[in-house]
């Protein structure tokens, strides 16, 4: 299965923490609905009735990649259109074109607008919330109200509001000859200009436009932000499946903007030309290959005996309660034959001892004659200095050493030494981890179990139980979960 990340602005498409003020989300969510990005104006133009065109952030530098006669016949041709800017519509020269306000009648005046005190969005932000407005009848095809209906300014589902940030004010200048210019929503009660705190009851957030029997269609919004990654909404939620919820329905909005907007045509929309302050953004979402399968951990052949044994011996005490091995032994050989057997190899057993016996017996030992070299291996330490030691130490119960030599095997590979001053180098965790503090507890306590000169105490029947630490900790260090920083003076 393709697992997809948001794709970033930069040309290097990194995956990176996503900016408050960025498009990402959004983008994500016009490629969720099969909405494929393109990289210059005429893969639209030329194909209105399955295309898409996204206009956000600053308008004024638009021009540049499509001029508003474009915009307006892209429309009448069957077209889509979303254009959200918190920015003035009205182009002052050097700007050598008509406006798109003036192509389509709706002014936006760039003064920004706040909500009254106690009423914003996230207070004490001020930021303010959406009121739909009432929604007369329509015809001709899907209603514009389906994007803002029951997104109420005092509905009971407050995770449900539309919220800006301040967003400008709009409005419609003139109606459009051959479109039908429809105002959706306003803005929540006591919402004023920023600068001179006078109410706007009357000012505009959502304008559609579309004409009759026609799948083309237009929405005009006076604020960018309500499509931004820190307006929508999303918050960390353990209460439900998810893992998070929403406390504005600025998510939702954005769904349904991007249905209405597909809607209309009979053939599906798929292209989607997006355009954020003045630059072609050709990028929706980027794939993000699997990671790879974790490597078997590479554990020494004493523990994996030790592990299969303890998996083993529960099963093995099941059979013999059952009599299981006794049972197969006489289905397969049966009582009669097995007895024949065991006097056949008892026979041949004590004849070769009996052959044995009579060939030692014909040797006689010398008097005065030294230690035979059976008797001299067998007071001769075995193995090396370190299986010595380590005999020693099981002897007396204590695997201390050998325990300490296999963390600083490990950690050493990872830039776990000691630093000047003795101490363990900083122990660096992804944010994302759950288990952040139980992994940092088991890292400190093996690095002291290596590292520390104090001695302690490790008991044969805990070698198994650390080994099983040490591997798991250093597999997880493998997938990047944790490591070994660098200590600063």
């Amino acid at each position: 299965m393709t697992t997809l990340a948001l794709a970033g602005t930069g040309a290097a498409q990194e995956l990176r923490v996503l900016s408050y003020e960025g498009s990402e989300v959004f983008r994500f969510a016009l490629h969720k609905k099969e909405l494929e990005p393109v990289k210059r104006p005429r893969d639209v133009l030329n194909f209105p009735r399955t295309s898409m065109i996204v206009i956000v952030g600053d308008t004024s530098t638009a021009w540049q990649t499509i001029d508003s006669s474009q915009l307006h016949n892209f429309l009448l041709q069957g077209g889509s259109i979303l254009i959200a800017t918190d920015i003035s519509n009205h182009f002052q020269p050097p700007t050598p074109v008509v406006g798109w306000g003036q192509h389509f009648g709706i002014s936006i005046t760039g003064r920004h607008l706040i909500a009254g005190p106690g009423q914003g969005y996230r207070e004490p932000s001020r930021r303010p919330f959406v009121r739909p407005l009432a929604a007369p009848p329509f015809r001709g095809g899907p209603s514009p109200w389906d994007m803002v209906e029951g997104m109420d300014e005092e509905g009971p589902r407050q995770g449900r509001r539309i919220a800006t940030d301040l967003p400008s004010e709009m409005s419609v200048i003139r109606p459009v000859p051959g479109l039908t210019t429809v105002p959706l929503a306003g803005y929540a009660r006591g919402t004023r200009r920023i600068d001179d705190e006078l109410e706007v009851p009357t000012s505009l957030f959502a304008v559609s436009l579309q004409r009759d029997n026609n799948p083309g269609r237009m929405i005009v919004l006076a604020d960018y932000s309500v499509f931004v990654n820190g307006m929508m909404g999303f918050r960390k939620d353990d209460n439900v499946d998810a893992g998070y919820s929403f406390d504005n329905g600025n998510w939702e909005f954005t769904n349904r903007t991007i249905d209405w907007l597909k809607g209309g045509s009979r053939e599906p929309r798929t292209r989607c030309l997006f355009i954020e302050d003045g630059q072609i953004i050709d990028k929706f979402a980027i794939e993000v290959p699997q990671p790879p399968k974790p490597p078997i951990p590479n554990l020494p052949p004493e523990v994996l005996a030790n592990i299969l044994l303890n998996s083993m011996n529960p099963i093995i005490d099941e059979a013999q309660e059952r009599n299981f091995f006794n049972r197969m032994v006489e289905s397969w050989f049966g009582v009669p034959r097995l007895l024949r057997w065991f006097f056949i190899i008892l026979t041949l057993v004590l004849l070769v001892f009996g052959v044995r016996w009579l060939m030692r017996g014909q040797r006689k030992a010398e008097p005065g004659a030294n230690l035979t070299p059976t008797e001299q291996a067998a007071l001769m330490p075995r193995g090396g200095v370190l299986r010595q030691r380590t005999a020693a130490q099981i002897e007396v119960g204590n695997l201390y050493e050998a325990a300490s030599r296999r963390v600083r095997d490990r950690f050493n590979r990872l830039g776990g030494q000691p630093g000047a001053d003795e101490k363990m180098p900083p122990v660096l965790i992804a944010a994302d981890i759950g288990d952040a503090p139980v992994l940092r507890r088991t890292v400190e306590w093996l690095w002291t179990l290596g590292y520390d000169q104090r001695p302690t105490t490790v008991a044969p029947n805990e070698w198994d139980q650390m080994n099983i630490l040490l591997e798991r900790v250093l597999l997880r260090a493998s997938r990047g979960d944790w490591s070994f920083g660098q200590d600063v003076a």
